[in-house]
């Protein structure tokens, strides 16, 4: 059985790391090269919703998969049909889609041409594939840096999985030649990549604290702690973070393709 890596994360991404990934999503979605309204679009690596949000704002009709039961199931009742599966093993026919977005959940797999050749694979010739992943530039994570080492002198392990997301699968595509060679792996033409340090508004120390703490991999661990501990944890984060804080710019490589 599949252990459910972001079984206890919905909340905390859906109320803290959305101060990043929400804007990044509006981004991704506004690079489109084409207009979006009235058509059929996958949110690939769905988690609680964030580019299908946006996706709606640009009148498209979404439709999500996410590997995750619990990101799926937060506000299920108000989202876009959605379905359990893995980027790698979409569970789509072929052609079932006008575009495809996967926002920053290449990041999370072995063989990024592979997880593109399914987007392409369910998206009709012609529809656009749009995706986003970290850039590997770490000027950015200075200030964050802080956060984890109070978390770290609280007690939190990073689990093995984090590790080998940030030692093995986001490498993979942290630059913009990585990410144009999946791309044309995976088959796609039109390829467009390009990297640009993002504004997300994230300007205050409470917001970078509630994005980093609300992300999957501390996510479990902070729901075994009492409510004063982590209210304590959160205090000490600020306060690490106030006197070095900038305006949080994480370096983004977006792709813009389409499907022969």
């Amino acid at each position: 059985m599949t252990v459910d890596r972001y079984a206890w994360a919905a909340t905390g991404w859906a109320t803290g790391a959305a101060r990043v990934y929400g804007p990044l999503a509006t981004q991704l979605v506004g690079a489109a090269p084409h207009p979006l309204a009235g058509r059929r679009v996958l949110d690939a690596g769905a988690g609680t919703g964030l580019a299908s949000t946006a996706l709606r704002g640009a009148g498209a009709r979404p439709v999500a998969v996410d590997r995750s039961p619990a990101m799926l199931a937060r506000d299920a009742a108000t989202r876009p049909p959605a379905a359990v599966g893995a980027l790698e093993a979409l569970p789509l026919r072929d052609d079932a889609v006008d575009d495809s977005v996967a926002a920053f959940v290449l990041n999370h797999v072995d063989d990024p041409a592979a997880a593109l050749r399914e987007l392409a694979r369910v998206t009709r010739p012609g529809g656009a594939v749009l995706a986003t992943a970290p850039g590997a530039t770490t000027a950015h994570r200075t200030v964050r840096d802080r956060i984890d080492a109070v978390a770290a002198d609280a007690g939190f392990t990073p689990p093995d999985w984090y590790a080998h997301l940030t030692t093995v699968q986001a490498p993979l595509l942290g630059d913009v030649p990585a990410m144009r060679g999946a791309a044309r792996a995976a088959g796609l033409v039109d390829v467009a990549v390009t990297e640009h340090v993002a504004d997300v508004g994230v300007e205050r120390p409470e917001d970078l604290v509630d994005y980093r703490l609300g992300q999957a991999h501390v996510a479990g661990w902070l729901a075994g702690l009492a409510e004063g501990e982590r209210d304590a944890l959160r205090r000490a984060a600020i306060a690490a973070v106030a006197p070095v804080m900038e305006p949080y710019r994480p370096p983004v490589i977006t792709l813009v393709a389409r499907v022969p």
